[in-house]
């Protein structure tokens, strides 16, 4: 498990000319190693330490050796990833896979330090440049050293070095917890639905709209289409100047949700969401229309899942996944499958009456079958109900403890 903190150190003019001239030299040496590597095609790190280090120590001559070897596996970890997405790209367009791009990093870039060039002690932080090595006292949020204290095996183990936009040197520590182990909490099992209009609703009946995510996706949509049709070069630097908005405010609606998905008073042990890894094999299979598919491609479920799980972990809290299939056509109280009974956001059984959210059904209907896997599988007992009755009792004898309250969401 790893986490990360930025913080910006007080440096002289010097010193920031001795970080402009590294990031020179260190692009450059990447650049060279990205180089050797395709020509040989090759993705060898003893490999290419062994044919190009020489080279680049005669081109880079005041370059750390430490920092040498940090470009290096970040070339091979950029060609890496090159090679698979040329690969995949050959396979529908070869002509296109082609003319793709090598990897390259431009002299304005961000330097990884691993722990030989970079190390903190207390509050001093030192790290190599092409002259001295930088020395400076820093500042760590103290919500971050309660966090993640050092007693729980948390440690320094590298950063990513850069200049922003501002001109201010910024320091993005890197922290890691190989051991980390938590204690899983003894409570509920709650199933999340995720969605286009609602981000997540859970099986308790609680929502959390996206209503403010589409109208800010439909502003940046709008701002671009328009800017790429004027196409002059201030409509170009507007459109640099507000790449990654949505991006980011995508993110922090993502970060926002998770954590208070994740900080519950200890009374949910186990969220079990859909599994949608073969989403994006649907969306390119064509399964669904022009509209659907850019929904689908903004959508950030992926995003979001992956923030739940690592925030959860840290609470004791477990994230398990079911089949996606008739999830949302399935009744939650009589188990009917039937496509017609949703209607818009409501759900009405044909069969047995049932009137619900439709996203409420189709959380209830998550859980329940996470509740069904893990009673034909021989798993200990759970405290939660099979379904209720359109008459609002228990359709089935309640599993493990009795219940005493119907679950809110429930008409």
């Amino acid at each position: 498990m790893r986490r990360s903190i930025t913080v910006f150190p007080k440096l002289t003019d010097k010193e920031v000319s001795a970080i402009v001239e590294t990031r020179k030299q260190y692009a450059k040496a990447f650049n060279m190693s990205v180089d050797c590597l395709v020509t040989n095609n090759s993705t060898s790190k003893r490999f290419l330490h062994k044919v190009q280090y020489e080279r680049i120590k005669e081109e880079c001559p005041t370059l750390p050796t430490g920092l040498i070897q940090c470009a290096r596996d970040v070339a091979v970890e950029a060609v890496k990833a090159w090679n698979v997405k040329r690969t995949k790209l050959k396979r529908k367009h070869p002509k296109k896979a082609e003319r793709m791009r090598r990897p390259s990093m431009k002299e304005k870039c961000t330097m990884r330090y691993d722990v030989r060039t970079v190390t903190l002690r207390g509050s001093q932080l030192t790290f190599s440049t092409c002259g001295r090595r930088v020395k400076a006292i820093i500042s760590i949020p103290g919500f971050f050293t309660e966090r993640y204290p050092d007693s729980e095996g948390w440690k320094l183990k590298g950063a990513d070095i850069g200049i922003d936009r501002k001109g201010r040197v910024f320091v993005n520590l890197i922290y890691e917890c190989p051991d980390y182990d938590t204690v899983e909490n003894d409570g509920r099992i709650v199933g999340l639905d995720r969605g286009v209009y609602n981000i997540v609703t859970t099986s308790d009946g609680t929502h959390y709209g996206a209503k403010d995510a589409r109208r800010v996706k439909r502003k940046y949509n709008h701002v671009r289409s328009e800017l790429q049709e004027k196409g002059t070069r201030s409509a170009r630097r507007r459109l640099k100047a507000i790449s990654g908005c949505e991006k980011r405010f995508v993110h922090d609606q993502n970060h926002c949700i998770s954590k208070k998905l994740a900080n519950t008073d200890g009374d949910v042990s186990i969220y079990v969401l859909e599994d949608l890894s073969s989403m994006n094999m649907l969306r390119l299979r064509g399964k669904s229309n022009k509209t659907m598919r850019k929904w689908l491609s903004a959508w950030s479920y992926s995003d979001l899942e992956f923030k739940l799980i690592y925030k959860c972990r840290r609470n004791g809290i477990r994230v398990e996944f079911v089949d996606a299939r008739y999830t949302s056509q399935k009744c939650s109280v009589c188990k009917t499958i039937d496509k017609a009974s949703r209607k818009g956001n409501r759900y009405v059984c044909r069969h047995c009456g049932n009137s619900m959210h439709a996203d409420v059904n189709a959380a209830i209907n998550i859980r329940d079958n996470y509740i069904t896997r893990i009673e034909q599988s021989g798993q200990a007992a759970v405290n939660q109900p099979y379904g209720w009755s359109a008459t609002g009792e228990p359709a089935t004898e309640p599993v493990g403890k009795t219940l005493t309250s119907k679950p809110s969401g429930l008409s």
